[in-house]
């Protein structure tokens, strides 16, 4: 397989259309399709097909996609650490973090990073666990930086813990279970949680209360932590967070602590990378800085 034939054929997945991947990479249409071609006869198995809606991926093009985006990310990354050996620290940083990272230690590892390594151009992602297991699997990040339930985690990821952070209970300053102090008062109520699979609905909310509490009787799920911090403070919602983002935001939104008797899990704020996956000089260097950055906050 040749880079060229990889790129072809990712052109064609992201733009659903030979003429349309063939203006991006600027060639021909028959030359795309004639590499596309190459591909095929080189897997022994076709991967697109045309259609009357455009050109669709076929069973062996579905499981091939994620594969070829994530060689091309590889072959470039390799070709980035070669440079940075080369010509000393320049190139690209991709990564992700959480909101709760990305309002407390991040500008200070930055600053630090940006200090030190001038020339590196980085590119910021403020997301959702979710969303970085996708793109560190198809190799589009170097790194992510969020909390996690590390038993939960997929065996394909490997997470180097930073320092532990636990779980708040927040609900509006005149919610009418202010006063609660257990959680199976707070299970009557309607629940939001931001946007994170370790969390998302009743089964998994299940997995972080004290054994034998019931899950709450409805969950919200959505994609932001800023979303549920502002919902939270209007509605009559019982929000879970984790502290450094309760300590940000509660007296902001109007949010009160709710100091439970129940005992909650301890997350650990973690840098996660595809397991054997050789990070780029620079992004180890940033890795280094995003560690003293946790050391000087302990």
């Amino acid at each position: 397989m040749k880079p060229h034939q990889l790129q072809a054929f990712v052109a064609v997945v992201e733009q659903q259309s030979i003429r349309a991947a063939a203006r991006m990479l600027d060639l021909s249409q028959p030359a795309v399709t004639k590499t596309v071609r190459e591909l095929e006869r080189e897997l022994g198995a076709p991967l697109v097909e045309r259609s009357v809606k455009g050109v669709q991926l076929t069973e062996f093009g579905r499981a091939f996609a994620p594969r070829a985006r994530l060689l091309l990310a590889d072959m470039q990354r390799a070709r980035d650490e070669i440079a940075q050996i080369r010509d000393g620290l320049t190139g690209r940083v991709a990564l992700a973090v959480s909101t709760s990272f990305a309002l407390t230690l991040l500008p200070d590892a930055f600053q630090d990073f940006h200090t030190r390594l001038p020339a590196v151009d980085v590119q910021f992602s403020e997301t959702v666990l979710p969303w970085m297991l996708a793109r560190l699997r198809e190799g589009a990040l170097d790194f992510a930086v969020t909390h996690v339930v590390p038993q939960r985690l997929d065996p394909e990821f490997e997470a180097m813990a930073l320092f532990p952070v636990k779980l708040v209970v927040g609900v509006r300053q005149r919610h009418p279970l202010r006063a609660s102090r257990s959680l199976r008062d707070l299970s009557r109520a309607e629940w939001i949680l931001p946007g994170d699979d370790q969390f998302g609905g009743r089964d998994a909310i299940s997995a972080l209360l004290p054994p034998g509490l019931p899950p709450p009787a409805r969950v919200i799920q959505g994609q932001s932590a800023m979303v549920a911090l502002a919902l939270v403070g209007k509605m009559d919602l019982v929000g879970l967070f984790v502290e450094p983002l309760a300590e940000l935001g509660f007296k902001r939104h109007g949010i009160r602590r709710i100091e439970i008797e129940e005992e909650l899990p301890t997350l650990s704020v973690s840098v996660i990378t595809r397991r054997g996956q050789r990070l780029t000089p620079a992004a180890r260097h940033f890795v280094e800085c995003i560690q003293r950055a946790s050391a000087r906050a302990a």
